[in-house]
């Protein structure tokens, strides 16, 4: 089971194989603001500290949000349309 690690605290979570950042914030254990939940309104943005290789790649929408708000870093990505398939550390944007 991959681990998330949030880097602000150091907390870490365990999250299925594939399964989603989102299924954090539905189980109370994600420190990450989830607003739209479909790459809307950019409310989840986080940089990745580690492990980007083990996320899923970005979607359009994903690209063309973070491209609108001037968000469009190497390291920076919407949680809501990552999916986790092995460790990561994330630190969130707001």
């Amino acid at each position: 089971m991959p681990t998330v690690t949030f880097g602000h605290t150091g907390h870490s979570v365990q999250l299925s194989s594939g399964g989603s950042l989102i299924d954090l914030e539905d189980a109370g254990q994600s420190e990450v603001p989830f607003g739209c939940r479909s790459a809307a309104c950019g409310t989840c943005a986080i940089d990745v500290t580690a492990g980007m290789n083990n996320l899923s790649p970005k979607n359009e929408e994903e690209i063309d949000l973070l491209d609108t708000l001037n968000m469009d870093g190497d390291k920076r990505r919407l949680a809501c349309q990552c999916s986790v398939y092995g460790d990561i550390t994330i630190v969130p944007v707001n």
